[in-house]
C-alpha cells in the first residue's frame, strides 16, 4: 500500500515551514506541529500541538491553542466518518504500531523521520477538514480544536451497519450511469497514482542515495587533500571537497522537498480514493435498503388485501398498520438514497476541483524548487571552475 511504502523512506528532519489551511469564508487557520514527547519508555507518547485561527463566531477565542495525541486525531476520523455518510471524510496518517513502538524506545533524531512525516501528515488532515464546507462546521471538529476533551465512540457505527446491510442484502448493479462513469474515472485514476507514487518513491531513494555517495566522495577528497604535497593541488582538492558537500546537501534538501511536498500528497489522494470508494459502497447499501423497503411495502399490500378478501377484521387493521410502517420506512429509506446521492454527486464534484488546484500547486512548486536546486548547483561549479584551472598553471 502507498502508506507502506511512504514509511519505508527514512529522511533526516530540515526545518519546514508550519503547514496552515484556510478557508476563505470562514476565515479559519489550522497547523499541527511541536510534537513533544511525554513520559519514557513504552509508556511514554506523543503529543501534537494544533493551533486555530478564526473569527468565527462558533468559537470562543480568536485564536486556540490544544494538544492532542495521535488517537485523538483518529478518533475526529472516525467520528466525522460515522456522522456523514457519502462525505468523502479525509484519512489522516494509518496507525503505525512498529512506527510508534520505535519512536518510544528512541530519542531524538533517532526518531525524528518518523515524527516530522506524521506531524505533517496530521497537518494535511486537519487542513482538509478545514477547507470542506460541511465537515468544519461539525460541533466536535470545534471541541477538537477548543479543548482536550476526549471524542465519545459512536454507539453504533453507521460505517458498520452500512457493511452489515450490504452483506444481507446481496449483489448490486448500478443503473446511474454517471456514477458508473465516475467509478471507473476513479479506478483508473487509483491505478495511475500508485504507479506515479511508486515511481517517485524511487526516485526519493535515489536522489538520497545520491547524496550520501557525494558526502563519501567528500570525505575522500579531503584525506587526500591532506596527503597532497603539492599546494595548488592540495587547495583545489578542498574547494572540490566543499562544493561536493554543498551539492550533496542541496540533493538530500531536494529530496525531503519531493517526498513531503510531492509523495505523500500522492499518498494523501490514495487514501481519498479509499475514502470515495467507501461512500460509493454507502450510496449501493442505502440503495439495497430502498429496494428491500419497497419489496416488504409490496408484501404488507398484499397480505392487508388477502386479509380483508377474507373478511378478517382485526387482522385486517393490524394490516393496515403494517402497511403504513412500511410506507414510512419506504419513504425514509428512499430519502436517505435521495440525499446521499446528491451528497456523493456534490462531493466528485469538489474533489475533482479541489484535485485540480492541488496537483497544479505542487507541480509549479516541484518544478520551481528542481530550477532553483540546479541554478545553485551550476553556480557552485562556476565557482569552482577557475580554482581547477589553476592547477596547471
Amino acid at each position: 500500500p502507498a502508506a507502506a511504502a511512504a514509511a519505508a523512506v527514512s529522511l533526516p528532519s530540515f526545518p519546514r515551514p508550519a503547514a496552515t489551511a484556510a478557508v476563505e469564508d470562514a476565515q479559519m487557520q489550522i497547523t499541527v506541529s511541536n510534537p513533544e514527547r511525554v513520559g519514557d519508555g513504552m509508556s511514554s507518547y506523543i503529543t501534537y500541538t494544533v493551533t486555530t485561527k478564526t473569527s468565527l463566531a462558533s468559537f470562543r477565542e480568536p485564536e486556540t491553542i490544544v494538544k492532542h495525541r495521535y488517537n485523538d486525531f483518529f478518533s475526529l476520523y472516525k467520528h466525522l466518518e460515522d456522522q456523514h455518510p457519502g462525505i468523502i471524510v479525509p484519512v489522516p496518517p494509518p496507525k503505525d504500531a512498529i512506527g510508534t513502538g520505535l519512536a518510544k524506545l528512541k530519542s531524538g533524531s533517532e526518531n525524528s523521520s518518523f515524527i516530522e512525516r506524521r506531524t505533517a501528515a496530521l497537518s494535511r488532515f486537519m487542513q482538509r477538514i478545514a477547507a470542506h464546507p460541511v465537515l468544519y462546521c461539525d460541533p466536535v471538529v470545534r471541541s477538537f480544536l477548543e479543548t482536550t476533551d476526549k471524542i465519545p465512540k459512536p454507539a453504533s457505527s453507521s460505517t458498520s451497519m452500512f457493511a452489515s446491510f450490504s452483506a444481507k442484502l446481496g449483489s448490486f448493479v448500478e443503473t446511474d450511469e454517471w456514477f458508473n462513469e465516475k467509478a471507473n474515472e476513479i479506478d483508473t485514476l487509483e491505478s495511475q497514482l500508485k504507479k506515479v507514487h511508486a515511481v517517485q518513491e524511487g526516485l526519493v531513494n535515489r536522489r538520497k542515495d545520491l547524496s550520501t555517495s557525494g558526502m563519501a566522495l567528500v570525505e575522500s577528497l579531503a584525506a587526500l587533500a591532506g596527503v597532497e604535497d603539492q599546494p595548488t593541488v592540495s587547495k583545489a582538492l578542498h574547494a572540490l571537497a566543499d562544493v561536493q558537500a554543498r551539492v550533496a546537501k542541496l540533493q538530500l534538501q531536494q529530496a525531503v522537498s519531493e517526498f513531503f511536498d510531492f509523495s505523500e500528497i500522492i499518498a494523501d489522494y490514495l487514501s481519498l480514493i479509499a475514502a470515495i470508494k467507501l461512500c460509493f459502497g454507502q450510496r449501493q447499501t442505502a440503495y439495497k435498503v430502498w429496494q428491500s423497503a419497497e419489496a416488504t411495502l409490496v408484501k404488507k399490500r398484499e397480505t392487508e388485501a388477502k386479509m380483508a378478501a377474507m373478511g378478517k377484521q382485526d387482522k385486517k387493521e393490524q394490516a393496515a398498520r403494517d402497511v403504513l410502517e412500511a410506507e414510512t420506512n419506504m419513504q425514509t429509506s428512499k430519502r436517505a438514497m435521495e440525499d446521499i446521492t446528491d451528497r456523493l454527486r456534490g462531493e466528485l464534484g469538489l474533489f475533482d476541483k479541489t484535485k485540480v488546484k492541488e496537483f497544479r500547486g505542487i507541480v509549479v512548486k516541484q518544478v520551481e524548487a528542481l530550477m532553483t536546486m540546479e541554478h545553485q548547483i551550476l553556480k557552485a561549479w562556476e565557482q569552482y571552475l577557475p580554482e581547477a584551472k589553476a592547477i596547471a598553471s
